[in-house]
């Protein structure tokens, strides 16, 4: 969900700790790795201190001509800030996925067995992407072998 490593585990987008649900609407698939990191954060508390992290050196002041690019702290924030909702809108558009089950359904039978590799969701979004669409105007055929529906 949050970067381009393979999925080993689901996240709990409202940190369970934090009374998060532990239900499909609020689990998102993650890497170990972010999941280790994102801890009892939410995406966007999570996402803001990454982007700080990787953009703020220390050096200098909080005044626009200390840091990289010339942003001032509260650029840099506002920036952050939007990459969260960014990735939020990501978070909204895989839930949503994952709660229509004809979608999911189809796309596990559909799909590679190491979905998505090493390339990241929105790549493999964008190689499948007239797959995807002929799939949903046919509305999610069931494609799965005849032994498995009965």
């Amino acid at each position: 969900m949050y970067c381009y490593n393979r999925a080993t585990s689901m996240d709990h987008v409202i940190p369970f700790a934090r009374g998060g649900a532990d239900d499909l609407s609020n689990l998102v698939p993650i890497c170990g790795r972010c999941n280790r990191l994102k801890g009892d954060k939410t995406p966007v508390e999570w996402t803001t201190r990454v982007f700080m992290n990787d953009r703020w050196s220390g050096d200098g002041t909080v005044q626009a001509g200390g840091q990289p690019g010339g942003l001032s702290l509260r650029e840099l924030h506002t920036k952050a800030h939007e990459e969260g909702l960014e990735v939020l809108d990501a978070v909204e558009k895989v839930l949503a996925e994952i709660a229509n089950v004809e979608r999911w359904r189809w796309f596990l039978w559909s799909t590679s067995t190491d979905y998505p590799g090493n390339v990241g969701i929105e790549f493999y979004r964008s190689f499948m992407q007239d797959r995807i669409k002929a799939a949903e105007a046919a509305g999610w055929p069931d494609v799965r072998p005849a032994h498995y529906r009965t």
